[in-house]
This record gives structure tokens, sequence and C-alpha cells, in this order.
């Protein structure tokens, strides 16, 4: 309700000589604070210029208006009906204008104890008041965050007195704040743990923030948890430090948590370690960021060399574009894949590998991808032989009928032929030649056949291998000399013996060397060496002879593979079969054209071996 809005005429003359007497004309001219005097009706006398801070669209001829004009109150009734009042009263507004808001304090003038009129100072409060209302924001957040955070917050005084705590601290250490207020940090009556609190109050009360600190605490109950502290100083507006803030969390969970993943992680590392086969972590782009120490074993180079690097950098050229899109379709499919592959050796060569491929998911993305490789060498190195042994149970079972049913016919067969041959022409002679070394060829076949298909009984004794080479020269030193061929001997002198079987020893070694000279050239040289290499014998057969082409190598001692155009390729099995019998190892290496190097390395007789 707007008291007296109408202008109107009355006598405020010793009003006004009061206002512009050099007291009040100097309080209103300098004063910071916006004043307005009025008369006891509510009308403007006077307005010092602070108040164009506060009514900036209000000019001179706006006086001997109302006030209520340009202020709004919140209470104008009571405003008005205080303007004779002795004492100063105080009221809040808006600017009529911009509405902002006013604190507004309207004091009497007052004369030989009459009320003349009142002074109106106006104060803009807006900022403050939204920055009271910012801070009761401010405030309410941070009480809703200390009452639902799952960790334990407390403030506490100087003397480390507990102020103030959080709902979560009831809930973790199973205390109400009731029982904890004004006392010290939860204790354990342990002088340690005493000395330990000491300390870190002592680090805060320095300036100091300890963060994640962690540490035992009790509970109500007795029990022991694991808790991580961050401790750090509070200051007020000076920067003085007033209190101490304790952020607390329960890491027991994590706690175990963490050790039950170390103790996984030691145990797939030890399996990792120890492992033969071969382990790689790879990201989604194939690169290698772990490799397991066996890739020292299986392909001769340290982990470290693998790590950093793409995962198939190795792989042989004819196998990466086929492992590639098998590893792409894999990321899509999120499935485990399996392929085998050829992976290139330190020392050049080429092994075959089997790799098992399983995509690592966490969180419902694929992160990583672990790949278990395993060396196949030995597994095929196996296959081969038992599809040899295939080859060898059959050729045995043909062994026993072969021998009866062409043994008995090729006697008759041979005597005739050799009867007809001493009773020929000298133009025939050539043909029954021909026939008898053809069938001399079938005997060879079928002795070989038998060889193969009936264990032979084996005299093993120590055997002094130098002596045997020495007989088996005296052997073939005739068929060197009519071909042609020089052969040359480097014998370390005092060589121990082997335990073996003299017999198929020197079989063994005829045959390779017969080998050695049949693929000789007419003038070329055949060497022989034995030295002794650390717990073994080496024998050396070396030709300079045509040479084997690198297709063949892998195929030599396979029944019925032979390089020369009349040989049966059992010879060859059954050298290699004496020599395996006698724990001896065979390495054959040639170049076409240039020549073969047979080594075979034969176990010295033990001191055991020779005892018993």
């Amino acid at each position: 309700m707007q008291v007296n809005k109408r202008l109107r005429t009355s006598n405020n003359t010793e009003l006004q000589q009061l206002l512009h007497a050099d007291g009040y004309q100097s309080l209103f001219d300098h004063s910071s604070e916006a004043i307005l005097a009025i008369d006891l009706e509510g009308r403007i006398l006077h307005m010092n210029g602070a108040c164009q801070t506060i009514f900036p669209n209000t000019r001179e001829c706006d006086l001997n208006i109302s006030i209520d004009h340009i202020v709004e109150f919140n209470d104008e009734s009571s405003f008005f009906s205080t303007l004779r009042s002795t004492e100063t009263v105080r009221f809040t507004g808006t600017n009529s204008s911009s509405h902002r808001n006013l604190e507004i304090n309207s004091i009497p003038i007052i004369k030989k104890n009459q009320v003349l009129g009142r002074f109106v100072q106006v104060k803009d409060r807006t900022d403050e008041l939204e920055e009271l209302e910012q801070l009761k924001a401010q405030k309410a957040f941070w009480e809703s965050y200390l009452d639902h955070s799952a960790d334990a917050i407390g403030l506490f005084d100087m003397d480390g007195n507990i102020v103030k705590l959080n709902r979560a601290t009831e809930d973790i250490f199973l205390y109400t704040r009731e029982e904890l207020l004004g006392n010290g940090v939860i204790t354990i009556p342990d002088e340690s743990y005493r000395k330990e609190v000491d300390f870190l109050q002592r680090k805060v009360k320095s300036g100091k923030t300890v963060v994640a600190y962690e540490t035992v605490r009790k509970r109500k109950d007795g029990k022991l948890i694991n808790v991580e502290i961050t401790y750090s100083p509070i200051y007020d507006h000076n920067g003085k430090m007033i209190a101490m803030t304790n952020i607390l969390r329960d890491i027991t969970e994590r706690k175990k948590a963490t050790m039950k993943l170390r103790e996984s992680e030691a145990k797939y590392r030890l399996i990792a370690e120890n492992t033969a086969d071969m382990i790689r972590v790879l990201d989604l782009e194939g690169k290698v960021y772990f490799a397991s120490p066996s890739h020292k074993l299986v392909s001769g180079r340290q982990e470290k060399h693998y790590e950093g690097k793409d995962g198939f950098h190795f792989v042989h050229p004819e196998d990466l574009h086929s492992i590639k899109t098998q590893y792409q379709k894999m990321l899509e499919a999120r499935e485990p894949i399996h392929f085998e592959y050829r992976e290139i050796h330190k020392d050049g060569e080429w092994i075959e590998l089997e790799a098992q491929c399983t995509p690592v998911i966490n969180q419902g993305e694929i992160n990583s991808v672990v790949m278990v490789i395993r060396d196949l060498t030995e597994r095929k190195q196996t296959e081969e032989l038992l599809r040899n042994s295939d080859k060898l149970a059959v050729i045995g079972q043909m062994a026993a009928s072969i021998a009866h049913e062409i043994r008995n016919p090729l006697t008759s067969l041979k005597g005739f032929l050799q009867f007809f041959h001493s009773n020929s022409k000298d133009d025939e002679k050539d043909y029954y030649e021909l026939m008898l070394s053809e069938l001399e060829r079938i005997n060879l076949i079928v002795s070989e056949f038998l060889m193969l298909a009936k264990p032979q009984t084996a005299n093993y004794k120590e055997t002094p291998i130098d002596t045997l080479f020495s007989h088996l020269l005296s052997l073939i030193d005739s068929q060197a000399i009519m071909e042609n061929i020089e052969i040359t001997t480097d014998f370390e002198g005092g060589l121990p013996a082997v335990l073996g079987d003299e017999n198929q020893l020197k079989q063994a070694f005829l045959n390779f060397i017969k080998n050695a000279l049949e693929a000789t050239a007419s003038g070329g040289t055949v060497d022989l060496t034995l030295k002794k290499e650390g717990t073994h014998i080496c024998i050396h057969i070396k030709d300079n002879g045509c040479g084997i082409a690198e297709e063949n190598l892998k195929n030599l001692g396979k029944p019925f593979f032979s390089t020369k155009e009349t040989g049966t390729g059992l010879g060859l099995m059954i050298s290699q079969k004496i020599i395996a019998n006698h724990k001896g190892t065979i390495d054959i290496t040639s170049e076409d054209r240039k020549g073969t190097t047979v080594t075979i390395k034969l176990p010295i007789v033990s001191k055991g071996a020779r005892n018993k």
C-alpha cells in the first residue's frame, strides 16, 4: 500500500536550512554511501552524488517525489509509519528500475527533540547476498559430499581432537559419531601405533600433506582393517593453520584382491618363465610387449629381442598373409584360433611351429592377445619316424615271404645262367653277364629286406674306432684305386673306444664310405677324419663329388629313396638304424655339385660302462 504519493506543500523551511548547513552539506557531499534526505511525508529533499551508483536514472528534477518512486520496500507501510520515530530503523527493498537488493537504514533528523525528517542510507547488498547464497550452496554441497562419501572424513583441532565426522566413519569403524566426537583418534593399544599417529600429525602441523599413507586401524569389534590415509592442514583466510582434515579409505578388500592378483601373476609368470612353449602377449596391432624366456630355447633369441617389435616380423613370407588374415578374423570373432606356420631361427633355418592365439577380453573389450607357440620339430620328426616305421613294418611282413618265395627261384636261375654263360659264345657272354648282374641286384635287395625284417643280434663291447677304420681302409683301397679316387685320413692319436657291435659299425661306415666313393668322379678325393669332441668320437666322411640337392636332403634315409640310379635307399636306412641303436647321431650336409659331408658322433665308453 503506497502512502502519500501526491506532491503536497509543507513547511520544511527549517529542515531545508538544516540540510544546507555546512556540517550536513559536507556529510552529503563526501559520504561514499548513498544518502537521501526526506521529509516526514517521505518526499525526497536531497540526494548525494553516491546515489547515482544505486539509482543511476535519478536526476535533480526527481526531488520532491516520494521515495517509494525509486525504492520498492519489502514492508512499505512500516517504513512510512516510522518516519516520525526517534530511532534508527532498518528495512530491505529493491531498486525500482534494476531490482537490485537494497539495505535501507532510516535515521531520524532531530533538532531540539523534534524529528524534522529522516536520512535514508541505502546500500546495494545484491553481490553480498549472491555470494552468501553461493556459500550456502557450497556448504550444502560439501556437507552432502561428506555424508555421501564412502571414505571416512574427519576434522581435527590442533590438539588432535575430533571436531566433525561424516557418516562413512560409522560404517567403517562401527562407532557412532557421538561416541567419537571430542575424543582423540581411534586407537590401537600399541605404542608403535601411537608413534605413527604422532608422526603423521607432526608432518601435517609442519604444513605438509600426507597422501595415500597405508597402515592398519582397529574397528569397534576389534577387527583390524587396512586403510589408506590422507592428512591435510586447514588454514584460515589469514593463512594460519587452524585444523587438520583426515580422509581414510578402507582398502582391506583391495589388499586381498591385490594379493590374490600377485599370487596369480606369480604363478602365471612361473609357468611362462619355465615352460618350453614360447608365450607372447601382443596388442591389437600385433606388437609384442611380453615374450617368455623360452624363446631362447626355441628360436635362439633372447625374449628382449621380440618385445616392442611386430609379432609377425620373423614369420616365413609364404605364411605371413594367411596368419595376418586369421589374426584379424580372431579379433572380429573374439574367439581363439589355432594355426601352423614357420619362423626363422637365429641360425637362419626355418622352424615349424604351431600357435594358439587367444583374445584377452576385459570389461567387454579386447585389450591384448596371448600367443602360446610350440616347436613342432620333434613332433614332425616323430611323425616321419612313424611313417617310416609303417613302411618298415610292411617291408618286414613282406621280407619273410620274399626270402622264401624269391631266393629259391633265384638260386635256380643263377645256376642255369652260370652254366649257359660258361658254354656261351663270345658274342652272347655280355647278355648272360647282364642277366647275372641283375639277378645279383635282386638278391641284394632281398638280403636288405631280410636285414630290416629280422632283428640282428648285437654283440656290444669296447671297440677301438681307429682300428675299425684301418680294417675298413684295407677293404676299400682297391675300389678307390680302380676308380682313381684318393682317400685321405686324419686320425687323432690315442682315441678312446666306443661301446658297439664291430660288425654292425663296419657295415654302417662301409655304406657311408662307398656312397662317398660312388658320388665322387675320377680324380676326386674322399677325406676321413676321426677326432675326440667332448664325450663323443666324431667321424667326418667328406667327398667332393656331385653333392645332393637341398630338396632331396630331407628325404635321405626314407625307404626306396635314393639319388643313385640303381639304389634302393635301404642301405642308408639300415646304417641310420645301426648308428641310432649305438646312441649316436648322423648329420648330412651337402651342396649340389660341390660335395657331401657325413658327420657321425658316437659316445665314448663311460667309466661306469667299462666297470660293468
